[in-house]
């Protein structure tokens, strides 16, 4: 009997093809525009700028952090503030650099916090519902950056729509089925999990206190959730002021057709399973922007800023799992 063939994904050196895709995409942009246009944006770049869209990273960057640990807080636990941005960062930075659409960090996320005392049940529940209420969040204003963008490009802005109303339905429905099987009393087990899961602890017990943690969050704590989301879409505002800054920073003033395409771009590119979005996140920014009316230079300093963007929020998490801070934490 012939042996069936390893699907073309499986086979040795296959997840090489979305890199290599994305970075001939890289590199036929640089070609497109020229390297002396991309060096005079840099050069042209305002410090006090710059200095002021780190300044904003670094209060969506704590915001989100708090965020998780009011969720952690009312499961009984209490990890020092700027530990959890560490890992919360790290987990942001392992999510950028895997294909999944910023999902890579998560389990990350849960093993790491639990090495600081927190139960196993605890830890996977509060990064699931805190994952959750951004993705909620992000829904909210990517519908409302088509609402925007749709002033320029209607068929453009018309076929994100789809696919959002269509993730947005997905969602909700998921969303409603886990409450009323946790309502219930049935088990819920987040699949890709599982791996972390097997190395905290016995399977079934810390199965089971996941579902305990899960319930208490989504059945007792609507209040803090609905808090929650309010925190998630204020942080959104934050972002999208932040990805302003960054484009003034570089002498690019964008209306808001402008800014909801770009974060569009950001939003699509990181859906694709592109390691570091390489390429992704520039073609994205010149698509849209492009859509939305903008010249070549608001084309190429989107290209930067999403880049730039990006390095931002990968680096201190790197740098913060490089340093072993994390091997420090309770075991």
């Amino acid at each position: 009997m012939t042996p069936r063939r390893a699907p073309l994904l499986r086979r040795p050196g296959a997840g090489l093809v979305p890199g290599l895709v994305g970075a001939l995409g890289l590199f036929w942009l640089v070609r497109q525009v020229g390297p002396e246009t991309i060096a005079a944006t840099l050069r042209a770049a305002r410090p006090e700028l710059l200095v002021l869209a780190f300044a904003l990273f670094g209060v969506v960057a704590l915001g989100t952090t708090l965020r998780w640990r009011a969720l952690l807080a009312v499961l009984g636990s209490r990890p020092a503030v700027f530990r959890l941005l560490g890992i919360r960062l790290a987990g942001v930075a392992v999510g950028a650099l895997t294909p999944g659409a910023k999902l890579g960090g998560e389990p990350l996320r849960a093993w790491l916090v639990s090495r600081e005392g927190v139960a196993a049940g605890a830890a996977v529940a509060s990064v699931v519902i805190d994952r959750v209420l951004e993705l909620a969040a992000n829904l909210v204003f990517a519908v409302a950056y088509c609402a925007l963008f749709a002033g320029r490009d209607t068929t453009t802005a018309g076929r994100v729509l789809v696919l959002l109303v269509a993730v947005g339905v997905a969602f909700v429905a998921g969303a409603v089925w886990i409450a009323r099987r946790l309502g219930s009393g049935r088990e819920l087990v987040p699949k890709r999990f599982a791996p972390v899961l097997a190395r905290l602890g016995r399977r079934g017990e810390v199965l089971a206190a996941t579902d305990h943690a899960l319930r208490r969050l989504l059945l007792e704590q609507r209040r803090l959730l609905a808090l929650a989301f309010g925190i998630s879409l204020a942080l959104n505002l934050l972002v999208a002021l932040e990805v302003a800054v960054l484009f003034a920073a570089f002498g690019v003033r964008l209306d808001l057709a402008e800014l909801a395409g770009s974060m569009l771009g950001i939003g699509v590119a990181h859906a694709l399973p592109l390691p570091g979005s390489l390429g992704a996140l520039e073609g994205a920014q010149v698509t849209f922007l492009a859509a939305a009316g903008g010249g070549r230079q608001i084309q190429v300093t989107g290209a930067i800023v999403a880049r730039v963007r990006d390095l931002v929020w990968t680096l201190p998490g790197l740098l913060w799992l490089v340093s072993g801070r994390f091997r420090s934490g309770s075991r």
